[in-house]
């Protein structure tokens, strides 16, 4: 632990130089985009994950902008232990880079240099498995460096946008939106059970009963799932332009700053969209869902034929 602790103070400071050699190489276009979103408090978080809470943002650009997007690049604390880590490590932002060739090789060795330390907290062995539980690896990184650290933020690379990719479709424009993204987990007939019987759903036995005739009754014709949903996220869509009549398209997590390189003209920046906390909501239309227990979120649909053509072609391979 000693040696690992030791090990850790040594890539922090390895960072701490490397980013310090990023920012004076660095010659930036005049000009840059950050969104400064709203900060959310570990008691609005629960909130803010049901898709109740609007979160807002301030638009920043240029001088400003840039500012905002630097300090963000290698910042990996919350602002005060009151504000959830989730919501704090989101920055949203763009910076032009001039001189790519200069800074390319540090940037490298800043995204190596995080993968390394996030090696180092997960004690990870050469076949991949980790050394640490989730729990260790958060007392590992919080025994030694405070509560405020954003483990995530911590290890997350720069991500570098080529603006002239190797094919003759430049970068027009970038797009900051809020994704919202399901994450349902899908059961298979008997686990759906066994969650239904151990979960504490207050149904008696006569109900437990019927629910389980309805999921064993319907096994061949519709899926279940516990209805889960991720946190909203920011995306930014890259657009390139139209190949054969359909646009070209690349999209990335936009968590913290992007910068762009080799471009001719500066891309068109759309500054980020308004938060919709409802729009969450109407992505669960998408199919024909059926409440088997609302209190521990059991779902049902029939199986689509989508679904069978896709088991079809995973039983190929």
């Amino acid at each position: 632990m000693v040696n690992d602790f030791a090990r850790f103070n040594g890539l922090l400071t390895t960072l701490d130089e490397l980013y310090e050699s990023l920012y004076s190489a660095m010659r930036l276009a005049p000009t840059a985009y950050f969104a400064n979103i709203d900060d959310v408090t570990k008691e609005d978080f629960k909130a803010f994950s049901a898709g109740e809470l609007m979160l807002g943002h301030r638009d920043m650009f240029n001088v400003q902008a840039q500012m905002r997007c630097l300090n963000a690049l290698k910042c990996f604390h919350r602002p005060s232990h009151d504000i959830s880590g989730r919501v704090a490590g989101k920055y949203p932002g763009i910076l032009l880079l001039e001189n790519h060739d200069d800074i390319i090789d540090t940037i490298i060795a800043i995204n190596s240099t995080k993968t390394a330390i996030k090696h180092c907290v997960q004690d990870r062995k050469p076949d991949g498995s980790h050394g640490r539980n989730h729990l260790q690896k958060h007392e590992f990184l919080h025994q030694h460096r405070g509560v405020e650290i954003i483990s995530y933020q911590l290890y997350r690379h720069i991500d570098v946008i080529n603006c002239r990719p190797d094919t003759d479709t430049a970068l027009k424009s970038v797009n900051f939106y809020w994704a919202y993204k399901n994450a349902d987990q899908r059961l298979t007939p008997e686990r759906a059970v066994l969650y239904l019987y151990n979960s504490k759903s207050g149904l008696n036995d006569t109900q437990l009963n019927e629910i389980k005739a309805r999921i064993m009754g319907t096994q061949h014709t519709h899926r279940f799932y516990i209805r889960k949903t991720r946190n909203a996220s920011v995306n930014l869509s890259l657009y390139y332009g139209a190949s054969d009549g359909k646009p070209v398209v690349n999209t990335i997590n936009a968590a913290q700053p992007v910068i762009l390189c080799n471009y001719e003209d500066v891309p068109t920046i759309r500054p980020l969209s308004a938060h919709v906390p409802q729009k969450r909501k109407a992505n669960r239309q998408g199919h024909a869902w059926k409440c088997l227990n609302e209190a521990i979120n059991l779902y049902t649909r029939p199986i689509t034929e989508a679904d069978k053509k896709r088991e079809a072609h995973l039983a190929k391979i």
